[in-house]
């Protein structure tokens, strides 16, 4: 059975600047049905090595889109992605639009807070468990010691690059380089993987071929959550010793820990 929650028919291809501010507007080929089922905080999700399309559910006219659209036609990998909806937290409403970038800048930036997320383990049984026992910038990609405090400003550009560390539960230290796009209402993080992954000591993502985004729109109700992670250069399922370790589920867990890191810091 696939995982994929609702299966949707792109009706056209935007790539122009993101402008829409309602759900309809973002998801034209969603049924009313599916519209309220993502106000009511349902998620869907797509995953490429079962036949699904990501590009289904990404909201058009958005960076996403235009990453599904490449995810969706992964020759040599693997893309999964998921879509959510959060209203807007009571201290967002008082807001205006220059005061809600900033916020928001700032807080797809706190990496430090990174640090004890939680994700759902099959190893341990489907229960939850600590997915970075450490999580800080640095400034230097090569020197995971040159930890920096999380940057806060008062602007918000159209792009910003660093880089960070963290300490997997399941696939050991590694160091990402993160870069930050944003269109209006429209905010990417990039992810991606600036050392190889190793599973238990073995390598199972090599340098640069994993992207994790997190992307968060705003709309005229509240923020759109759409999350991608791509791999280039590998199959779906690595055997480690006598493990199979499946890659999709890892890694929608670890961008739907993301998301949940994300509804977190904007509920406090």
């Amino acid at each position: 059975m696939k995982r994929f929650c609702s299966i949707v028919i792109a009706i056209f291809v935007c790539t122009t600047l993101f402008a829409s501010t309602s759900l309809e507007e973002l998801f034209p080929s969603f049924s009313e049905q599916q519209i309220s089922q993502l106000r009511e905080g349902a998620v869907f999700e797509a995953y490429t090595d079962e036949g699904d399309s990501i590009a289904a559910i990404s909201p058009l006219g958005s960076f996403g889109r235009n990453i599904a659209l490449v995810g969706d036609r992964i020759y040599n990998g693997f893309a999964l992605a998921g879509l959510s909806f959060i209203p807007f937290p009571e201290k967002y409403k008082t807001m205006d639009e220059s005061e809600r970038k900033v916020e928001l800048f700032n807080l797809l930036r706190s990496i430090s807070t990174q640090k004890g997320i939680k994700y759902i383990s099959h190893l341990a049984g489907e229960k939850p468990v600590v997915l970075f026992e450490d999580s800080y910038m640095i400034s230097n990609p090569d020197d995971k010691k040159s930890r920096i405090a999380d940057p806060v400003s008062d602007s918000v550009p159209e792009e910003y690059s660093c880089y960070s560390y963290q300490k997997d539960n399941r696939f050991g230290k590694n160091v990402y380089s993160i870069k930050y796009s944003i269109n209006g209402g429209d905010f990417l993080m990039d992810i991606t993987n600036y050392t190889a992954m190793k599973y238990m000591g073995f390598s199972c993502v090599e340098k640069g071929t994993l992207h994790m985004y997190l992307e968060v729109i705003e709309t005229d109700e509240g923020f759109v959550l759409y999350t991608v992670a791509t791999v280039y250069g590998r199959e779906p399922q690595v055997k480690v010793l006598f493990i199979t370790v499946d890659l999709p589920s890892a890694f929608m867990r670890r961008i739907t820990a993301l998301k949940e890191w994300f509804e977190k810091r904007i509920m406090e």
